[in-house]
């Protein structure tokens, strides 16, 4: 019966640790392989004119990694904010692009919205990926003042991780 006992506490003891070192402990994130700078066609633009920034996505891994992109370039989610830092309202587009919205209004989405053509290429450790986009398509900018913009998109490869840029300023005149 002492056996017995003896067993079953150091059964009941190790298995415990058994088990503790069996689970995963938590995943360490991944650093990005890329990264995003952006900045402005022009600094200042006049009231319902495009607000347009340049876009470089770099590779800066040890290897080749294959990047997927939008032929019309909303592979990035964009951020725009007045002077105060509040988020500047969706145009149409931008409400189905953004990703503001938890549950979308299918009514107030256009065919022509759901168009994205993608097509993948390979980046070589160093290279760039350089592209324009209108932040204005996405947002309603039509007040003068001085917005900030920051773009994001999912690393290659880890797409729980997303890698931002720097964030610019744009001045909207009258």
């Amino acid at each position: 019966m002492r056996l017995l006992n003896s067993w079953v506490l150091f059964s009941a003891t190790f298995g415990t640790l058994g088990i503790a070192v069996a689970q995963n402990p938590e995943p360490t994130q991944k650093q990005p392989v890329t990264t995003l700078n952006i900045s402005t066609v022009q600094e200042s633009v006049k009231v319902g004119s495009p607000v347009r920034i340049r876009v470089i996505l770099k590779n800066i891994s040890d290897h080749d990694i294959v990047v997927g992109r939008e032929v019309g370039g909303m592979d990035c989610r964009i951020d725009v904010r007045d002077a105060h830092g509040k988020l500047v309202a969706d145009t149409k587009l931008g409400y189905f692009r953004n990703g503001h919205v938890a549950n979308l209004d299918l009514s107030r989405i256009s065919p022509q919205d759901l168009t994205g053509n993608a097509y993948y290429g390979t980046l070589r450790p160093g290279e760039k990926s350089k592209w324009e986009l209108d932040a204005s398509k996405l947002y309603d900018i039509k007040q003068p003042g001085s917005y900030s913009i920051q773009v994001d998109r999912r690393d290659p490869e880890d797409l729980s991780t997303f890698v931002k840029s720097n964030t610019i300023t744009v001045k909207v005149t009258p």
